[in-house]
Formats: C-alpha cells, structure tokens, sequence
C-alpha cells in the first residue's frame, strides 16, 4: 500500500500549502504603499508563505522519508515543547525578566546537561544580552509582568 496519504510527509506538505495559502489570502487585506517603488509590509510575508507553498510542492513530489514505521515520541522534547507553550502562555503575565531565565535554565536541564552553573550563567547572559538588544538599541519594550510597568 502505497498511496498519497501513505507518507506522512505528503500529508504534512498538504497541510502547509493549505495553511500557507489561507495566510496568503489573508495578508492581502494589508494598505499597500502609496509611492511607487516602496515595498509594502506585506511583501516579506507573502514572499515567506511562497517558499513555504513551493518547498511543500517538492516535498509532495518527493517526500523526505522512505519506509514509514512506527513514530517514537521523545519526552524530552515534548518536555521542551511543553516548556515552549508554557513560557509562551505566561510571558505577559509573569515577564521577560522572571521567565526568561527559568525557561533558558530549565529547557538544557530537561534535555539532559547537567553543569547547573554553566547553564545559570548562560540564562542569565542570554537575558541581559536580548535586554540589551531590544530595550537599549531597538526601542522595543519587553513584557515587565510581576515586576510592574
């Protein structure tokens, strides 16, 4: 049996050219520029969701994996998609500050390093440097959360 929806990849493709074109559409709601020449914001996007469309297009010509077996699920990395949802859900609430850190500690303990000091030190950079980077050059606020506005 080895039909389109035999391959999950073919499927995955699928879904991509369907989500993709549904933002496509989307996107084409957005005020173009009014002088000739400037670009519009919606042109970096749509430019994005084109290669999404062609990439999923090869890879349903040709998908990726051969023989598919039985899908092994990593808890670690369900652990860290968890972490994910979990820092993306609280960011507002909690804060940048706060949560930061405990997420860039947390995420290499749950996938198995084990020097507590390096990855303390490491979160701790990691969140004054992109402090530095959005507050102090870019302008951009980061979200205060616990520690007020």
């Amino acid at each position: 049996m080895t039909g389109f929806f035999h391959h999950r990849d073919r499927v995955f493709a699928l879904v991509l050219i369907v989500l993709a074109s549904i933002f496509y559409a989307l996107i084409g709601g957005m005020e173009e520029p009014w002088s000739p020449g400037a670009l519009a914001a919606s042109t970096y996007p749509r430019l994005v969701l084109a290669c999404i469309i062609a990439l999923s297009c090869a890879l349903i010509i040709r998908p990726v994996s051969g023989a598919q077996g039985a899908t092994i699920v990593s808890m670690k990395g369900l652990a860290v998609i968890l972490l994910a949802a979990g820092y993306i859900f609280l960011i507002e609430a909690v804060g940048f500050f706060v949560l930061t850190p405990v997420f860039l500690f947390l995420v290499p303990l749950v996938i198995g390093y084990r020097h507590h000091v390096a990855t303390a030190a490491s979160a701790v950079l990691v969140t004054a440097g992109l402090y530095a980077v959005f507050v102090l050059i870019l302008n951009i606020p980061l979200p205060a959360g616990l520690l007020g506005e």
